[in-house]
Order: structure tokens, then sequence, then C-alpha cells
């Protein structure tokens, strides 16, 4: 392994930085900045970071009641992802940047680790000789890099104008070229860094836009992808003298912030085994596989959406985020769309999670349902056609409360990310729930609460 290193050297003379970096529970960057010389030390024995780092809260505090730090807050080894390895185009200092997954003193992994979490149910699909195919879609928001005087946030100012956009049309080609430069860099980096960005458009909100990668049979290295493609949207704001934010609903009168999934699964032959009929009806373990969805969201949903804010955008028969379990041909207003599409491109989107999550614990929960649902031959329920929101209730508009409750006590969660990251992650969102509501706001509280939140978010490793 250290041969990776030595020749990445080699070929990088001018470096100045490593930046090892991790993800915490809350999908936060987090790791050291070492020397170049530091990298194969790294892809030798590897480096030390200690375990309770990935147990943090969203202001980076530990949460008491983990277990982590008073019994010795131990260390984990670090083992560089050796596909992440890459120069990044937007530092000032001649920089890398290399993703690491952790292990114990005995190779084994760490039970904290997202990176685990997700390759864990990946191996259950690998005994079973199927392999997911995932596409992620990022929705984000450029915003001016001052805060509003209340603390809200606003859009940023037209480049070479002292203009903000007040009204906006989706898919607006000239919204795109007003941001050429921002979107230039973001292509030039994300093909440095291996990043299959296919396409970027224009969404339906001032300064918000919508970038779509490849689809990809790894769905880690998929879930590596989507995490770095976020810290590179942010780090090319920056260069533009703004920021983005993934933030669920960072504008109370307009359109939230989705990461929509898209996935199909593939036998060792490569064939996609998501079928459908004549009538545009799932078949087999396409149907297993969406009724699985449909039964087990709601034990997942505060992956899907892990933050206070996250729910704001779960309003039912507000706008396109779905708060009901149901599916359809084509229909944006269920919490599962069939695209429509040729056999060999048949797949899912599913619709709910929020763009501020951790796309490892989300891709890890969207396929645990659909495990479920295969291994379980769920019966699919009725296509909804027309309007979800009207025809069902809405079973997921629930409270950021009531979807911790739920995941801290479901079998499922046990089952496939394990007993000790289910109360690890509890215990920490049930410490974010008890500090931010008892936070003392004044008579526009929902919207102080956000602009706080906004604010503790946008940090430079968010």
């Amino acid at each position: 392994m250290k041969n990776i290193a030595k020749k990445f050297l080699d070929l990088h003379p001018e470096l100045e930085k490593i930046e090892f970096i991790y993800v915490d529970f809350n999908g936060i960057p987090r790791g050291k900045n070492a020397s170049p010389k530091t990298l194969i030390k790294a892809f030798d024995g590897g480096l030390r970071m200690p375990i309770s780092s990935y147990v943090l809260d969203i202001w980076g505090d530990n949460p008491k009641g983990t277990g982590l730090v008073m019994t010795g807050d131990g260390d984990a080894i670090c083992r560089p992802v050796a596909s992440s390895l890459a120069v990044t185009p937007w530092n000032s200092r001649n920089t890398a940047q290399c993703l690491v997954s952790t292990e114990d003193g005995d190779g084994k992994p760490i039970f904290a680790d997202p990176r685990h979490i997700l390759s864990k149910v990946l191996d259950r699909f690998t005994k079973l000789g199927l392999r997911p195919v995932i596409a992620p879609e990022m929705e984000f928001y450029l915003i001016d890099n001052k805060l509003q005087a209340n603390g809200h946030p606003q859009t940023p100012l037209i480049p070479g104008s002292h203009r903000r956009y007040q009204d906006v049309q989706l898919l607006n080609l000239s919204e795109m070229d007003d941001f050429e430069g921002f979107f230039t860099l973001v292509e030039k980096s994300a093909h440095s860094l291996g990043i299959p960005a296919e396409t970027a458009i224009k969404e339906c909100a001032p300064g918000q836009f919508e970038i779509n990668l490849l689809h990809h049979d790894d769905a880690l290295l998929m879930a590596d992808q989507t995490f770095l493609l976020k810290r590179l949207i942010k780090n090319c704001a920056r260069q533009f003298n703004m920021n983005a934010t993934f933030m669920a609903k960072p504008f109370s009168d307009e359109a939230g912030n989705g990461m929509h999934v898209h996935l199909s699964v593939v036998d060792k032959d490569g064939n996609n085994v998501f079928t459908m009929d004549k009538n545009k009806q799932p078949q087999g373990l396409f149907s297993h596989a969406i009724a699985g969805l449909l039964k087990t969201t709601p034990d997942f949903l505060s992956f899907y959406a892990p933050h206070s804010n996250s729910y704001r955008r779960l309003v039912h028969n507000a706008d396109h985020a779905p708060t009901t379990l149901s599916w359809g041909n084509e229909n944006r207003t269920a919490l599962i769309r069939l695209p429509e599409a040729s056999a060999e491109a048949t797949r899912l989107e599913f619709r709910v999670a929020s763009a501020d999550s951790n796309p490892y614990l989300v891709f890890a929960s969207v396929l645990a349902s659909v495990y479920a649902g295969i291994q379980g031959n769920f019966p699919l329920d009725k296509e909804t056609i027309g309007n979800a929101h009207a025809q069902h209730p809405p079973l997921l508009g629930v409270t950021w409360t009531d979807a911790v409750v739920k995941t801290g006590v479901s079998s499922l969660v046990k089952d496939f990310f394990g007993e000790q990251f289910q109360q690890c992650y509890k215990c920490v969102k049930e410490s974010e729930i008890k500090r931010f509501e008892s936070t003392i706001t004044d008579f526009r509280s929902e919207e102080r609460r956000l602009g706080k939140e906004c604010r503790s978010r946008w940090s430079p490793y968010h």
C-alpha cells in the first residue's frame, strides 16, 4: 500500500500538505492536516484518531451517554481510501485530500464509522449475488457569505452586478450562465478528483441548483464521491465569495434541498433485476424492493432527515418533498417515483432524504429497506396516480423527536446498523434536541432558530 503513496508523492512533488478526512454521524468532515511525508506512514501503518470524534453533535461536542469518552476515549486506526487520494484544486497551498476508514487494533471495523455501516449492508447484497447501482441528485443553494442583519441567509449578488435574484425560472440557462465561473470550477475540480458529476441544472428558487452524479455499481464509492462533491461545492463557492448550503430548508418561503437517490439492482452478470410488466407495474424483486421501502422508511427517517430544520421541508401538500408512503410512475409527489426508462435503466427514485443528511447512512438505510423487502417478499400496494398528498396520510410529516424515537427502538436499525451504533446515534440526536429546545427565542422563534442553525452549520468543515 505504501507504494501507492510513494507514487503519488513522486507525481506531485509540489505538495505542501495532506488532508486526512473521515465522516462523523452528521456527515461533517473531521480529520487532520499533515505533511506530505505522513502519507507513506498512513498507507503503511495507518494514523490514529479518537473514536469519540465520530459521535459528535452538530456543534462538535461529545454528548454524555455514549460511553466513549469517560471509558478512556481510545483511538481508532485510520486506513487511507486509495480511490479518494487526489490533489484539491481550490486550496491556496498545494494540497491533497484522502478519505480514511477506521478499525481497531485487531483489524475489526469501528462500529461508529458510517463507511462501515454501508459496507455491512452491501455485504448482504453480495451474498445474494446482487449489486446495487446508485446515482444521487444533490440540491443546494448558493448564498451570500454575509447573513442579513437578522441572522437569516440571503441569495448572492449576481456576478458583475449589485442585484440579487428575486424571481427565477426552473431550468433557466441564463441563470446558469450568470454563475458560469463557479460551475466551471466545480466541473474542473470534480474531474480532477475523479467525481462523475454528470449534469447541473437550475432549480426553482433563487440561487438554488442541482448537480447529479453518474450511476455506479459500487455504492460505497458512490457515497465517497457524494460526500466529496458536497465538500467540493462548498470550497468552490468560497472562491467566488459565496457560501453553498445543503441545509434542508434555508428559506422558509422557498423550496427545500433534497438528495434524491436513484437505485437499481443488477445480478452477477450485470443484468438489471428491476423489471416492469407491459402496464408499467413493478414485478418480482422490484415490487418487493419498493414495498420494503414503503414499509420501513419510518424506521430510518432520522437518517434521511437528521436535523430540526430537515422537518421544515417535510410539509404535507406543500411542494415536491414527500410526506406519504406512496409510489407512482413519473409521480414527484410520491415517496418513490419510477422514472420512464428503458429496461436496462429501470430504477426507482427515492425522494425523502434531505441534502443535509449523511450520504453513507442514507444509502445504507435505503438498501437495508430494499433488502428487507426482497428477503421478506413484501407485497406492493397499489400505485398512486395524481397528488399523493391528497390521497394518503402524512406519515412522514412527523417531528424530529418522533423520528429519533422510532430509529432508537427499531429492530431493523439494530439488525442492519448494530445496537451500539443505534444507541450512540440516538444519544447524539436526543442531546441535540434537548439543547435546541432549550434555546430562548423571540416572537419570531422559528425564523430565529433557522438563522441560528444556519450559522452553526456553515463552518469551514461542514
